[in-house]
């Protein structure tokens, strides 16, 4: 598990994993988690915020992004079924709206 607070406005992610299941939850502030599947063309979009708690599933293969869509901070707790191995990342960088339609 990890921490992860990011100012208003920030993008982070905009990559994928092909072994790697993460789980983000978002405990203050408003994010938006975007994910798309590799290979295809629809953006699934969630808004979350530590007023309503909800888990967000993000499978192997879907590359992913979460931007900070508030006036605040946020704090989001990140979870993965693996540690990271900078032996065999496991990452691979490319942005949720790269290939999708407009």
């Amino acid at each position: 598990m990890s921490v992860n607070v990011s100012r208003p406005g920030v993008t982070k992610g905009n990559h994928y994993h092909m072994s790697k299941n993460e789980k983000y939850l978002v405990v203050t502030g408003v994010c938006e988690i975007k994910l798309r599947k590799v290979g295809t063309d629809k953006i699934i979009t969630y808004t979350c915020n530590g007023k309503d708690l909800k888990v967000v599933d993000i499978p192997p293969g879907y590359t992913h992004c979460i931007t900070n869509v508030g006036s605040e901070d946020s704090v989001t707790i990140m979870w993965a079924n693996e540690l990271y191995n900078a032996d065999n990342p496991d990452t691979s960088f490319m942005p949720v709206e790269e290939g999708a339609k407009k």
